[in-house]
């Protein structure tokens, strides 16, 4: 009861403060920029790497299950480790047509690679769109913490929560109607997300509404589009869309539904939930298709993807009790720190 009551009463006050303009789905990023007709048939996402595990000391990782969501939707992948200069981060960034900031676990504050490089990325989206050049970023729940962060400018912004392995569906704001993010979907999948636990919620952090509602700079910078609550009832944003640039973040993990099948996690495999992945995935790519960055050369293109990283099987279990989250995940050797980011 708490829980409903908790998320009945933040719903309320979101349509208040947020009325809705219009009844319809909008498909397309709202700004002059809607005027791209640009479509790219050779799209690089560019992911962000991240330390911890499942990477051995010196190494930092990303789980295939974000790769393979790409290639899904026709995308291929190019890696950016979170250590790499500033001056290397640019030239992928000129080479790459969006950005995905992948869940897990970091410092997220300014001074560590992984936020500095997330920054670096986020001040070039937006430096790009402003000259009217198309670029976008999608965060996935780490990935939407720390875009949170940056566009907060608040270093706490995150509240404790108990919503790790913790499957639910989404409470959508009256901002989710005319959204471009779930505009894009197929309304069946939109309205699965609302009615069954196909959202998969695995974090311990994440921003509550109070919390937003009192920060101008993230009200003024994203449109909350869906509410969720945790075992305790406590309410917090599962995601958001930037009111003026093509930047996207989810709590949850699309990518989980149909690529990651660790026995330990309830992650949501019904055809359903598959439809989610492919929904969100299609959403990324079709974003991307309207950048015109693009590598030097097919020489260039191929020291890029992630194709030249060995992938490791590391959901495999070697003894009893063992577990982990990711099934596979490529390391990259770690570089060193930003120079001037």
């Amino acid at each position: 009861m708490a829980s409903f009551l908790s998320l009945m009463l933040a719903l309320l006050f979101v349509a208040a403060v947020h009325p809705a303009t219009s009844r319809h789905l909008h498909t397309d990023f709202p700004s002059s920029l809607t005027s791209v007709s640009v479509r790219n048939n050779r799209p690089l996402i560019g992911v962000l790497s991240q330390p911890g595990e499942p990477a051995p000391k010196g190494y930092s990782y990303i789980a295939a299950s974000y790769v393979k969501m790409i290639e899904s939707a026709g995308g291929r992948v190019v890696p950016i480790q979170y250590d790499l200069p500033a001056e290397d981060v640019r030239k992928r960034f000129n080479a790459i047509n969006g950005v995905l900031i992948p869940g897990g676990s970091a410092v997220l504050h300014p001074g560590h690679p992984f936020y500095d490089t997330t920054s670096l990325l986020f001040n070039l989206t937006l430096d790009a769109n402003d000259k009217g050049d198309y670029f976008p970023i999608h965060g996935t729940c780490l990935g939407f913490e720390t875009l949170a962060i940056i566009a907060s400018r608040n270093t706490s912004l995150l509240a404790r929560f108990d919503a790790e392995d913790n499957a639910s569906p989404l409470y959508m704001t009256e901002d989710a109607e005319d959204s471009y993010f779930f505009g894009a979907m197929p309304k069946q999948v939109a309205d699965d997300l609302q009615n069954f636990a196909y959202s998969m919620e695995n974090h311990a952090e994440g921003v509550s509404f109070a919390a937003y509602d009192e920060n101008p700079h993230l009200k003024d910078f994203f449109k909350v589009l869906s509410l969720s609550v945790d075992r305790l009832g406590g309410v917090y944003i599962s995601t958001m869309e930037a009111r003026k640039y093509p930047i996207t973040a989810t709590q949850w993990h699309p990518e989980k539904n149909a690529f990651e099948w660790a026995a330990h996690l309830h992650i949501p495999h019904s055809p359903e939930a598959i439809d989610v992945t492919t929904a969100v995935a299609k959403y990324i790519l079709r974003e991307a298709r309207k950048s015109t960055h693009k590598p030097g050369g097919i020489e260039e293109e191929d020291k890029l993807l992630i194709y030249n990283y060995h992938l490791e099987f590391t959901g495999k279990h070697t003894y009893p009790g063992e577990e982990t989250d990711f099934d596979e995940a490529y390391f990259f050797p770690e570089i060193g720190t930003l120079a001037d980011a």
